[in-house]
C-alpha cells in the first residue's frame, strides 16, 4: 500500500511538473496600439491623387479587437494636421469598422466593413458631395509583455476593472 501511494504521489508531482514546463512558452493577450492610415479624395470625388489622409494612432483591446484614439488629418502633402478626429472602430477578417468625431466640431466620417484597400462609401454629415475613403491594413504593436493574468492585474491600479480584461491570458488555439 505504501509503494501504492508512493507512486501516486510521484505520479502527481510529475503531472505538476509536466503542466508547468508546457505551459511557460503559452502565447498570451498583451496590451496592443496600431497605426493605419485613411484616405479621402480631397477637392475632385473618386481620385486618390490629391487627398486627406487620415494617420490613426489608436489602442486596441485585443480581447474583442475594438480600438479608440485619434486621427491627425493632413492635406495632401502637408507637415502638420488641419485637424485632428477621436476615432472608435473595430477590427474584422481583413477589414476595418470605425466613427470619427473632429475635436473642435466639422464633419464626422462612419465606415463599415471596409476591406483594406478597397474604396468604399462612407456615411457623413457632409453634405457638397459623396465621400469615399480607402483604408490601409493596420500595424498592430504589443505594448507589454505579461507572462500571466495575474501579473497584469497586479500591475493596473483599478485592480477590479483589471480583473475583466483578457489581458495576460492564454489565446486560444486557432486564434
Amino acid at each position: 500500500m505504501k509503494k501504492y501511494i508512493l507512486a501516486l504521489a510521484i505520479a502527481a508531482l510529475a503531472s505538476v511538473a509536466l503542466a508547468t514546463t508546457a505551459s511557460a512558452d503559452v502565447p498570451r493577450y498583451q496590451s496592443q496600439t496600431a497605426t493605419f492610415t485613411v484616405n479621402q479624395p480631397k477637392d475632385i470625388v473618386g481620385q486618390f491623387g490629391n487627398v486627406w489622409r487620415h494617420e490613426f494612432k489608436v489602442a486596441v483591446n485585443p480581447c474583442d479587437n475594438t480600438f479608440s484614439g485619434t486621427a491627425p488629418t493632413y492635406d495632401n502633402g502637408a507637415s502638420s494636421p488641419t485637424w485632428t478626429e477621436n476615432v472608435t472602430g473595430s477590427f474584422g477578417d481583413n477589414t476595418v469598422s470605425f466613427d470619427t468625431d473632429p475635436i473642435g466640431g466639422g464633419s464626422t466620417f462612419k465606415v463599415t466593413n471596409a476591406p483594406y484597400g478597397t474604396e468604399v462609401p462612407v456615411v457623413t454629415n457632409w453634405t457638397a458631395n459623396e465621400v469615399t475613403m480607402i483604408a490601409s491594413a493596420p500595424t498592430f504593436n504589443t505594448t507589454s509583455n505579461y507572462k500571466n493574468h495575474g501579473d497584469y492585474v497586479k500591475a493596473q491600479p483599478d485592480k477590479n476593472d483589471a480583473a475583466h480584461s483578457c489581458i495576460g491570458m492564454p489565446i486560444p488555439a486557432g486564434r
